[in-house]
């Protein structure tokens, strides 16, 4: 992607970049913090850290490679912002990842129909055999509007390499 996108292009990924290390970055610092305030560590809450760790160090890699507008970088940030979309709790799983802002519609269906809502910044949530009879689903509408941008990007990045490589033929 070097030198074959335009400088709005750049732009685009660097807000997108800015926007993914921001969300990682309050992520860890969340974390961090709770290490800092669990007073009782254990190998497997370390472990857990670490886990919950690697997933905003992602948000933060994804945002770094968009800085440096990388090849791969809207792919992995594809991946990135797909992991945060959905989130959900199913006969004793639960899983929720979210690295930036999150506006969430979900269908909590436990002991009635219920729709909720959420906002903020930077959750994690990773739980097994905890809370069996919980069921509901959250969709995230700021992740799905990022893929959406994303998508854009792909689509516009391909065409501007593809005008560059066209209007290069012939030239030394």
């Amino acid at each position: 992607m070097d030198k074959l996108i335009s400088k709005e292009t750049e732009y685009e990924l660097a807000k997108l970049g800015l926007y993914q290390i921001f969300g990682g970055s309050v992520g860890v610092i969340v974390i961090i913090w709770s290490i800092y305030k669990d007073s009782f560590l254990t190998v497997l809450t370390v472990s857990i850290y670490s886990f919950i760790l690697f997933f905003f160090a992602y948000s933060i890699f994804c945002g770094i490679l968009c800085l440096k507008t990388k090849s791969n970088a809207l792919r992995h940030s594809l991946t990135n912002q797909i992991l945060q979309v959905f989130s959900f709790a199913i006969m004793g799983f639960s899983f929720k990842y979210i690295a930036g802002l999150y506006f969430t519609i979900g269908l909590d269906l436990t002991d009635d129909i219920k729709f909720d809502f959420g906002a903020g910044v930077s959750n994690f949530a990773f739980n097994i055999n905890k809370e069996k009879e919980r069921l509901e689903i959250d969709f995230n509408l700021i992740a799905f509007a990022v893929i959406y941008w994303i998508d854009k990007l792909m689509k516009k990045v391909k065409e501007e390499e593809t005008v560059r490589q066209t209007s290069s033929i012939g030239e030394t």
